[in-house]
């Protein structure tokens, strides 16, 4: 969710009262404009692109006009404009944390909102590192609430999620690196992750007998189907 906060400089000055002198500034030409924000080169020139657009537009050109353009780019989470006397205006951006792919097109922070995705040159060597999640029935903040219930437990394990994706009936589906699944189904997820980690840590872990596919929908215990033959058979 973006929020947008426009803090107008109101200094003592002849001929103004203090709310008027506001509303001057925000219509004054600016001569300078200061951006502030980790940003990198990309993200920055879409920003001055923005802020451009509105000071280069015909009317007034307002620090409402100005934050309202830069919070409608999808990754930016938090907006500040300050008019500085006599004509600078200085903007303040914080970018959202990415932390998952969403489908093909799409990003979700880390609190489940879905963005566009940032500038090319901005995810360069990032994007391998994300997990890709997808919920048919579920929105960004529930399927991060997921993929949160279930990350920590298996990063103490050594696993990493790829992968999470719920299906059209609210099934859940889990990934990991190396390709082996864990299939959850729509209920009691933790419960039945938490015991699919007992049978790998267990039984699993290192991989060598090759388990592709684990199927944790069972009152107890969890199917297992093998890349080779099931060892002993």
């Amino acid at each position: 969710m973006v929020r947008s906060l426009v803090w107008l400089a109101v200094v003592a000055a002849a001929g103004f009262g203090g709310l008027r002198f506001a509303e001057a500034v925000a219509t004054v030409d600016v001569g300078r404009v200061e951006l502030e924000g980790e940003l990198t080169v990309p993200e920055s020139r879409e920003v001055q692109r923005a802020v451009a657009g509105v000071l280069s537009s015909p009317g007034k050109r307002g620090a409402q006009d100005v934050a309202a353009a830069v919070e409608s780019i999808g990754w930016v989470r938090e907006v500040l404009v300050r008019m500085r006397w006599p004509d600078t205006l200085r903007v303040s951006v914080v970018r959202d944390t990415v932390a998952a792919g969403w489908g093909d097109d799409a990003y979700l922070t880390t609190g489940g909102d879905v963005v566009p995705a940032p500038p090319a040159d901005a995810r360069s060597g990032t994007d391998s590192a994300l997990p890709i999640l997808s919920g048919t029935l579920s929105d960004g903040t529930e399927t991060m609430r997921v993929y949160n219930l279930l990350n920590a437990p298996a990063h103490a394990l050594g696993l990493r999620i790829v992968r999470l994706d719920e299906d059209r009936v609210g099934n859940w589906t889990v990934e990991f690196a190396g390709g082996m699944e864990v299939v959850l189904g729509s209920k009691a997820l933790r419960e039945r992750f938490d015991r699919f980690l007992v049978v790998y840590s267990r039984e699993l872990a290192g991989g060598k007998d090759g388990a592709v596919r684990i199927d944790a929908r069972y009152h107890s215990g969890v199917a297992v189907r093998w890349d080779s033959p099931e060892p002993g058979t």
